[in-house]
């Protein structure tokens, strides 16, 4: 199982890929949290990035596959979230599979209308004391609590302004990324508005759910 998430931010991407990596035993890579321990390493990928980062340069799509290739390499069966979000970046993943001699299963497009996801992200609320994340309406914060007192904020990417400049970036960059997958008969879509556990179900009866 070698397998793409792919999603608008609010689809439950990374919750999905938990839930399936506990399910089959496939590893969840994500493209963000290797490139937050290669920095932190201070390995010479994770110093190139964090220059460019000094920089407030984009990091080139070419050092981002370097960096994930030995993770794709060292796992049987995987998850990859995070990666790609353009075309670009879907050819140089396309081209770094064929290096390491991997070829991918599926890509799992997880869909919802922009308003649902405008509502589960901008309903978010932090707690400045524990740095937990509630939801107004589906898990609010708690009200004069010992454990945890608040004060509960809506951080400034969650602002319904700032959410949909992120879905606008996504229809226009990401999205056809669907096309470029179904073309190879590898795209499964599933409607990210079900319950987590309809979701997770829907996806393994598509992708199979044998273990790693």
């Amino acid at each position: 199982m070698k397998i793409i998430l792919l999603g608008p931010q609010g689809a439950g991407k990374g919750t999905q890929a938990q839930r399936l990596s506990q399910r089959t035993g496939a590893k969840h890579i994500s493209t963000g949290d290797i490139v937050r321990a290669e920095i932190k390493s201070g390995s010479e990928l994770g110093q190139k990035v964090q220059d460019f980062n000094d920089r407030g340069e984009l990091v080139p799509d070419e050092i981002i596959v370097e960096m994930a290739k030995p993770y794709l390499d060292d796992a049987d069966a995987w998850l990859l979230d995070g990666f790609p979000r353009n075309e670009a970046q879907a050819k140089a993943l396309d081209d770094a599979l064929k290096d390491l001699g991997i070829e991918l299963d599926a890509a799992v497009a997880l869909e919802a209308p922009d308003d649902d996801l405008v509502q589960r992200l901008s309903g978010r609320r932090t707690s400045d004391a524990t740095g937990r994340v509630y939801h107004v309406e589906h898990d609010p914060p708690p009200e004069n609590s010992d454990e945890d007192p608040g004060p509960f904020v809506q951080r400034k990417d969650d602002t319904e302004e700032a959410i949909r400049r992120r879905l606008d970036i996504y229809h226009e960059q990401t999205e056809p990324l669907k096309d470029y997958y179904a073309e190879r008969g590898l795209l499964t879509t599933v409607d990210a508005r079900q319950s987590i556990d309809e979701v997770t179900e829907e996806i393994l009866a598509a992708v199979g759910e044998g273990r790693a």
